[in-house]
């Protein structure tokens, strides 16, 4: 009887590991021949509008907030105390200088004013009777006197009720507009108390705080020119009434004033403006319109064009000046600046320029 040898195990599994390898890389070879060819997509190109940096004379314009102000903003009092009998004016109303705002009871007071009509007529007759005998001789220097001193003594009485009826009446001083009352029909009236409160607005004042590095730039009767948000495409233009010759207690900023025209009211007490003025010349400057700078967490960057591709450079703004930025650092004049399709841009993004319009 034959004896078979017997195969060890190991071996049986290390040749079932090799022929399944080589038929994984014979199919893997099979596939990848099936399989289309797949070309890589072509890198993505930004389009950008360049402009070249050159170095420029540029006026030194400085842009500053500032506020309207009416040109006057008054509380008028009453005079004299007493009830209110007549209120001629509300709110919002339009009023001339001269105008009567508003009436007290004067009934005491008017009473007065008759008695000393009374007595100023019967002054002046005695008087001019006795003129008459002292042009005769019949009277002595001494009582012309006294009939001179009653004469004086009844015309300062008539005046002094006169103003007191005159006080009893609150008139505008100024043309402007009622902006607010405070006192009633039938309410009493104390000496001082304020019952309007009078605006003028044609013109209006423009209220500036100014840095001190741009002081010296602003005179009075200067001319000054600023825009206001809420009035799109209007430019304003005023004269500078005032210039502080020091700054502010606790500010290192000067007060400056400036009259502005306003006869369709257009500029309301309280609205924010930008004025703008020139401080001087910047020679050999280095500017970039405002949209091609980015800012980001605290700073100022650009792109520029090297090489085709996108160069991200931080910069120093020294200033705004009208539409464009003022650089202090960060570029150089010949550097291509991107200043439109900017803001989508990564470092080293191919670039397509576009022509410029």
């Amino acid at each position: 009887m034959k004896r078979f040898r017997s195969v060890p195990i190991s071996s049986v599994v290390l040749w079932s590991l090799i022929v399944v390898m080589t038929l994984l890389i014979i199919f893997s070879i099979f596939v990848r021949r099936s399989e289309p060819v797949v070309e890589e997509p072509a890198e993505r190109a930004y389009p950008v509008r360049l402009l070249t940096l050159t170095a420029r004379d540029l006026p030194d314009v400085v842009s500053l907030p500032g506020r309207v102000e009416p040109m006057v903003r008054a509380r008028l009092p009453v005079d004299k105390p007493g009830r209110v009998v007549e209120r001629l004016a509300q709110r919002g109303d339009t009023v001339t200088n001269g105008q009567v705002l508003l009436r007290l009871d004067a009934r005491l007071w008017e009473a007065m004013l008759a008695a000393a009509e009374i007595e100023l007529r019967e002054a002046e007759k005695e008087y001019r009777r006795w003129i008459d005998l002292e042009a005769a001789g019949a009277v002595s220097g001494s009582d012309m006197d006294m009939i001179r001193t009653r004469l004086e003594r009844a015309r300062v009485a008539h005046t002094e009720a006169s103003t007191h009826v005159s006080q009893c009446e609150v008139r505008s001083p100024a043309d402007g507009r009622i902006n607010d009352h405070y006192v009633e029909v039938g309410e009493h009236a104390t000496e001082g108390m304020a019952v309007f409160e009078l605006v003028v607005t044609d013109p209006v004042k423009v209220r500036l705080d100014v840095p001190e590095r741009d002081a010296p730039a602003l005179a009075e009767k200067q001319t000054l020119t600023f825009t206001a948000s809420v009035l799109p495409g209007r430019e304003f233009t005023g004269t500078v009434s005032f210039a502080a010759s020091a700054t502010r207690p606790g500010h290192a900023t000067f007060a400056m004033e400036a009259i502005v025209e306003n006869p369709d009211e257009h500029l309301m007490p309280g609205m924010i403006i930008e004025a703008r003025f020139q401080r001087g010349m910047m020679n050999g400057a280095l500017a970039v319109p405002l949209e091609a700078v980015i800012p980001r967490r605290g700073e100022h960057m650009v792109f520029i064009a090297r090489d085709g591709r996108a160069v991200r450079r931080l910069v120093r703004i020294d200033r705004i000046s009208g539409e464009e930025a003022v650089l202090s650092d960060g570029l150089q004049a010949g550097d291509h600046v991107v200043v439109s399709g900017n803001r989508t841009l990564i470092d080293g993004a191919l670039l397509a320029p576009l022509e410029s319009p």
